[in-house]
């Protein structure tokens, strides 16, 4: 396999060996600049007794995509732009190698790029920050995993948790679901939020003023509110049971205020959208808060690493030391 440049340089002073067979013609001068911690490898140089043409060969533990990823790091942008991590199998070792050659900086890119991922694969993103052993990132991760069914779907790297640690995240989303229990019965939180009961943003939500139908259910401050909106609560606490998280509240507000066109109420429809984007945001930072205050144990799920020899094989794959 053939590497791109810059690691074909004619400057290069040493040629590093990937774990799979492919050199690259690295320039040491780079290297040394990014960390002292590839003293080691220059030295290896000086003693190796492995020449290719005139320059000597260090073979590294690093798959060649490994390999690529930490020198593009450690070249000047000149030479090489910063590599992206787009792939799910490359966190892990370009993590493990920048805490391997003190490449914090590099450290600090990777951990960006997990986060990157969290939005649309929070299960993957807690598995991978589970088994590097960062904690911010796990926490964020099982945050992000509420806007998702209390049964996940498989991914590839659920084999990187124990059944403990799994169990452990599925509780603390069943907690955060009961922590949003209340939300339903005491509407102290809405009423709150418009200090005058007759106030026009408040009284949108109260029938009455209209011809359409009321509901008997969240009554708020004794007053009925109208039926649709009465629906959207209803919704929205079914879904927060499934997905306790603030995003479930707003993604049931384009449905609310379709439905609400539809009745055809012009005095409903007046402003709803704004009126729904408003309160829907509300709901969304309460929901945050009742379920910030379920704690999970990070330093339980993270303890016991070393003891598992959980690693990462040859492109990535995963194995278990033995």
């Amino acid at each position: 396999m053939a590497v791109a440049p810059p690691f074909l340089h004619t400057k290069a002073d040493i040629i590093l060996r990937s774990s799979d067979g492919v050199d690259f013609r690295v320039i040491t001068l780079f290297l040394k600049l990014a960390s002292s911690s590839f003293d080691s490898i220059i030295q290896q140089a000086a003693q190796s007794n492995q020449i290719e043409g005139d320059l000597p060969v260090v073979p590294v533990v690093e798959n060649h995509r490994v390999l690529d990823i930490w020198l593009r790091f450690c070249y000047p942008s000149t030479l090489a732009e910063d590599p992206p991590l787009h792939e799910f199998e490359d966190i892990i070792p370009v993590l493990e190698a920048a805490r391997k050659y003190s490449l914090k900086p590099l450290e600090h890119k990777v951990r960006q790029a997990l986060k990157s991922h969290m939005e649309k694969e929070p299960l993957r993103c807690f598995a991978i920050a589970m088994r590097a052993q960062l904690d911010i990132e796990v926490t964020l991760a099982a945050k992000y995993t509420l806007r998702q069914s209390l049964i996940p779907e498989s991914v590839p790297e659920i084999d990187l948790i124990t059944a403990k640690q799994l169990l452990t995240l599925l509780t603390y989303h069943q907690r955060c679901s009961k922590s949003l229990q209340s939300l339903g019965a005491d509407l102290s939180w809405i009423t709150s939020s418009y200090p005058n009961v007759n106030a026009t943003e408040y009284q949108w939500i109260i029938s009455g003023s209209c011809g359409c139908e009321s509901s008997s259910r969240f009554l708020l401050n004794g007053q009925r509110p109208l039926k649709w909106w009465s629906d959207y609560m209803e919704k929205s606490l079914v879904s927060l049971h499934d997905k306790p998280s603030g995003h479930t509240v707003l993604t049931g507000v384009g449905d609310a205020v379709r439905g609400v066109r539809t009745i055809g109420c012009s005095q409903c429809c007046s402003n709803i959208l704004v009126n729904m984007t408003g309160f829907a945001e509300l709901s969304s930072r309460k929901v945050d808060t009742l379920t910030a205050k379920v704690h999970l144990d990070v330093l339980t799920l993270t303890s016991g690493w070393m003891k598992q020899g959980v690693s990462w094989g040859r492109g990535g794959k995963k194995k278990r030391r033995k």
